[in-house]
This record gives C-alpha cells, structure tokens and sequence, in this order.
C-alpha cells in the first residue's frame, strides 16, 4: 500500500487552477469607437472589426462585447419585427462554466428587446426594422467567427511548443511514397512522402501540406504488416499532441491499401479464371513488395537514430476481440502496449501507464465481459473494452501477469467517473482505507463456501464401501442357524436401499448375480466331494434345507419380500412332496425303482412349479419399479442354481438306493 501511494504521488503533476471567463474589453478608450450616422440615430450598430455591437439605452450608445451575448432572436408580429439579445449572466449556464466571472458581484443586464415597425413612411429607402434585420445577420457572422476562433485557440492552450525540424539534404534518407495519412489534413483523402530527416520526419502531401513529426515527441512507434489485413501501415503515438488540420492530434498514422478493399458485386467472377488467378498473383507480390520496403525504412531508421526509434510489430496470435468503441475489432498486444490500428479511432494503451485492471460482468451465464484500465495518473480518464468473449478471459488474464500487471474480476458495472473523483478528492484516506482491495471478492463469501465444501466431503461415504459391508454382513447372517423370515425380509429392503442409492447400472448388477451364483456351485460341489471322500452321503433333509436356505438366501440378497413369499411357497410344497417319497421308501423297500421315478416325477413337478411361480411373480412385477427388475433377474439366476443342486441331490439319493438293493 505504501509503494503504491508513493507511485501516486509521484504521477501527480502540476494541476492547472480553475479557469476563469476572459475578460474582454471591446474599446480601451473612447476615441477607438467608430464615428458613424447610425450611432447619431440610435440605431444597432455592429463593429466588426472589434467584434463588438453598440446598442442604444436610454438615448446612449452602449457597446457590449460579442462574447457577452448569448444568443439573439428574431421575430415579426405584425406590424413590428422583433429583436431579443440574450446575455451570459450568473445563472445563466448550468454547465461547467458557471460561476467563473471576474466580478461575480457586478450588475449584469439579462436580455434586451427591441422593436421596430414594418411600415415605410413616404420619403424613406426603406423601413425601420431594416436595422433589425441588417443587425440580426452581422450579429450571427461576427459571434460564429469568434466562436471558430475561441476554439482554435483552446486547442492551442495546451499544446507543446515543439522543436524546428532540421531538414538533412542527403539524397540516401529514408523515404516512403505513396502513403495515406489518418487523420486526414483536409476533407478529401490525399497520397504524400514519408520521409526521415535529421531530428524527426516530414510527411509532405501532393498539395503542399507539411506534418513534421520530431523524434523526441515520439512515445510509441508501430509496424503492422499486411497479413490478415488489407492495409500495411506505421503508426506513432506522440507524448505530446501537434496541430495540423485545425486540431490537435496523439495519433498519427501513415498507410497504403494492398489489394482492392471494395468489392464489385456485379462482376461474374469465376475463381478459376485467368484473369482472377493473375490478380491473385499480383496482390501476393504487392504484399510482399510493401512490407519488404516497410521493412527497410524501419530498419534504416532504427540504424540512423541508433535505436532512439524503434519499430514496435503487434502479436496477432495473442489478439483478442473487443469493443474500445462503437464496433468490435481485434485487440493485439506488443511488447509494452495494447492496440489496435487498423480501425479508426485507433485505440493505444501504454502499459507502463496502467496500474491496475479490472474485470466487470464476469458471470458464466453471461457471453461477454468488459475490461477497465486504470491508470498510474488518477486525473486521467478510465479505458474501458467492452463485449470481449468469455471464452478469452483466461487467455487475457495470462497475458497480465505475463505482463506482470494486477487484475481484479467482479460481477457488477461500476461508475469509475464517481470512483476516481472520490480517490482524487482524498487519495490518502483512500490508501489508509486499503486501496483497491474493495474491487478483490470478499474473503468471507470464499471462507463461508470452503467451510460449506468440507462438510459435505465429511458427509460424503463412498458408495462401493458401503455395498460391500452390507453384503458380508448378510452373508454372515445367510449362515447363521437363528436366521427369521422377517429378518431375512428386512435385510433383503436395505440391501435395496443401498444398490439404488450406490445407482449401479443393470450389467454391473448382472454380472455380480451371475459371480454369486458360481461362488455357491463351486461351495456345493465341494460339500459333494467331501461327503464322498468321507463315505457319508447328505440326507434328504439335509438337500431340502440347503435347497430352501438358498432359495431364502437369493430372496434376501435381492430384497424383494414378494419373491421371498414365493420361493418359500414353492420349497414347502417340493419338502412336502420330498417327505411323501421318503415315507414310501421306508414301507415298501422292494419298490425303490419305482419311488425313485416318482421323487424324479415330484422334484421336476416342484421344480416346473417353482418356474411357474417365479415367472408368474416375475410378470406381476413387470408394473413395478426398476429395483424389481432387477430382483427378478437375480430369483431366476438363484432359482436356476437351486434347480441345479436339487438334481444333484437326487442322482446321489439314486446312487444310495442302488448299494442298498446290492
């Protein structure tokens, strides 16, 4: 804060004081006034040669200078013609120029009518108000031609007497011909020389106007080729403005066309026409031509001043668009400015100037944003680049701290007129009150939004850890003896709860089924080998059971009651059957044969019972939601496991009765 107030004060210059309204003096003594018969006759009299009008009061020829009248009027109501002669007086103005009297406390008159008759008395030339009318137009000539000339020398007020040009008689000076000059000296548009002299340049146009530009008046001096662009040019942005064509100027910049900038529309053109293929050709060799002569002038005199003048070339890849006017055009950086000189008015930022830049509107619903730069020197004037794209923003912000220049974003437009008014009215308390930290974003906004992110990553779990335990935990509870129907319906809903919150696509879901299903063959086929290893066979509850465990265990696993209540249904009634068969081998051993095709008649009928049931829960489910989908999917892949072990059981129920019959 403290480098930055002492960068203010060393910025600030002289401050010129309040201006005060010239005061004129039409006549220093009496004997300048004219002698003439209308002042005799008290008549309206102008004096242009002082620029003054003589009115009669009270029977007095009074003079008023022309710079005391405001503006006049006339007027004809029958018989008479009006004349009404408005003054500058306090109160008059409410603008800038108010207040600003030499004597504030003086009596000022405020208007003035005067009325004359139409009609002609016989004997006269012509009538009375022939004064009026005669005074009204001399009146309006004298005040425009002061009004012309006040202006002139308010452009001259501030100018800055410059050095005479020392003309070098070599004939080897470096010189460019044909070139345009913006702006132009006159109304009509005319070609001239460029050429370099001892201390500066001469521009001299074919009808004889002179523009001498010094080197030591020059701030920043620019090259721009011709690619891309349909002119090539060099442009000097002067430290101090010079006069020609009636006003002064900081810009001034010398050009030729290459190639037709216009069109004609009504040619039928054919791009493969010879004589569209020789123009292509010879726009290309002009463009080459051109810039290889601007090239060298540049060179020669970069050699003749011994770098005092160096030609700066826009880097047109690190461009960007903007609207520093009415229109939109391509911004191009430099090695220490910002410009753009192809569209007039040209548009030059001094880097060195800038000491801060700001972005407004920043707002990703928006498509553009502006760009404010503030300047070292907080009397000068804010620039302002509007309607440049969002998607530039990063590509300008790296531009800035490549060239090493703070910036600041925010949402809102702001009144920079008000703003800088307030920082030069007190620049001290503004630095004590912390400078430009108020355009930075509020740094409790950005704390409260970290804090509000950190709670949500502790409330955050991920979602695969969670399937995970719930799935060992079931699995647990699946093995343990003291296992219910009611909690098996209950884990089967939270298992529900969480696949739909973990939001697991149907192939994943699938995929983890069909890996559920293998794991449980490869553990039947493992209690088959032992139970023949060891010589003992599984008893027929002891399948039944296994094969309800699973059919309870599927349902649990994909948390679906419904299907839970069937597959319950469909092993009741297969145990049922089981028990019948068993009861018939224990009375009758003769007849094993004939009950071992019964239990395979009454596991396939269970087995065709259970499909049935499950394909008829399944299409009473096709109404439900997703989640019951996808239970479906797993009943019919545990349905089919269970199909499985069952004949498995039974091929060893056949092979027992066999050795017992042996």
């Amino acid at each position: 804060m403290k480098k930055q107030k002492r960068d203010w004060l060393n910025n600030q210059g002289p401050r010129m004081s309040k201006k005060v309204r010239k005061n004129t003096i039409s006549y220093k003594n009496v004997n300048q006034m004219p002698r003439v018969t209308e002042l005799k006759e008290l008549k309206l009299y102008v004096d242009q040669k002082y620029e003054t009008v003589i009115l009669p009061i009270y029977g007095i020829a009074v003079p008023f200078h022309i710079s005391t009248i405001k503006n006049i009027s006339q007027s004809v109501e029958g018989d008479y013609t009006y004349l009404r002669i408005n003054f500058f007086h306090p109160g008059s103005t409410m603008g800038k120029n108010e207040g600003n009297y030499a004597q504030p406390e003086a009596t000022f008159v405020k208007e003035i009518t005067y009325r004359s008759t139409n009609t002609k008395e016989p004997g006269e030339i012509s009538p009375p108000s022939s004064n009026l009318s005669t005074a009204f137009r001399l009146i309006k000539e004298v005040q425009r031609k002061f009004k012309t000339r006040e202006a002139e020398e308010k452009e001259k007020e501030d100018l800055v007497k410059q050095d005479t040009l020392v003309l070098s008689q070599n004939k080897g000076n470096p010189k460019l011909k044909d070139l345009y000059i913006r702006p132009n000296i006159v109304t009509k548009r005319m070609t001239g020389s460029l050429e370099a002299h001892t201390n500066g340049f001469r521009y001299t146009s074919v009808r004889g106007d002179k523009v001498d530009i010094l080197y030591n008046n020059i701030k920043n001096a620019f090259f721009q080729p011709c690619d891309g662009e349909m002119i090539i040019l060099l442009h000097f942005h002067l430290k101090h403005a010079i006069m020609f064509g009636k006003k002064k100027h900081v810009d001034v910049q010398f050009y030729t066309e290459v190639g037709e900038i216009t069109t004609d529309l009504g040619k039928h053109q054919h791009m493969h026409d010879r004589d569209d293929l020789a123009a292509e050709q010879s726009e290309r060799e002009l463009r080459h031509k051109l810039k290889t002569a601007f090239k060298s002038f540049c060179e020669k005199v970069e050699s003749m001043t011994k770098q005092e003048i160096e030609f700066d070339t826009p880097f047109r890849e690190l461009g960007f668009p903007g609207a520093p006017f009415r229109s939109t055009v391509l911004l191009q950086p430099t090695s220490g400015c910002l410009v753009n000189l192809t569209e007039w008015p040209p548009f030059v930022i001094t880097l060195e100037d800038v000491e801060l830049v700001h972005f407004e509107r920043v707002q990703f619903h928006l498509k553009n944003f502006d760009m404010v730069f503030v300047f070292k020197d907080y009397h000068r004037k804010t620039a302002m680049v509007n309607a440049i794209p969002m998607n530039m923003l990063d590509h300008v912000k790296e531009w800035l701290n490549s060239c090493d220049i703070r910036y600041s974003e925010g949402v809102q437009s702001l009144n920079w007129v008000k703003i800088m008014k307030t920082i030069t009215d007190d620049p001290e308390g503004f630095f004590d009150s912390g400078g430009w930290t108020f355009l930075d974003p509020e740094s409790d906004e950005e704390a409260a939004q970290e804090e509000e992110s950190e709670d949500e990553d502790e409330v955050y779990r991920p979602s695969d850890l969670e399937d995970e335990g719930s799935e060992w935990s079931e699995e647990d509870s699946e093995y343990s003896e003291g296992d219910t129907e009611d909690d098996d319906d209950e884990s089967g809903e939270e298992e529900l709860g969480t696949d739909e919150e973990s939001g697991k696509d149907w192939s994943d879901l699938e995929r983890e089924a069909a890996e559920e299903d293998r794991e449980r063959v490869y553990q039947g086929d493992e209690v088959d080998r032992r139970g023949k290893s060891s010589g003992k066979f599984p008893s027929k509850d002891h399948h039944k059971s296994n094969s309800s465990k699973d059919k309870n265990r599927s349902s649990s696993k994909h948390g679906s009651s419904h299907k839970s209540s069937s597959s319950k249904h469909s092993s009741s009634n297969s145990s049922s059957k089981h028990s019948s068969s068993r009861d018939k081998d224990k009375h009758n051993s003769s007849r094993d044969k004939n009950s071992n095709k019964n239990k395979d008649r009454h596991s396939s009928s269970s087995s065709s019972k259970h499909k049935s049931s499950s394909h008829s829960n399944s299409s009473s489910s096709k109404t439900k939601s997703p989640s019951k989908d996808k239970d479906r999917k797993s009943s019919h892949s545990s349905g089919s496991s269970s199909n499985k072990k069952r004949s498995r059981d039974e091929s060893s129920d056949r092979h027992s009765s066999k050795k017992s019959k042996k």
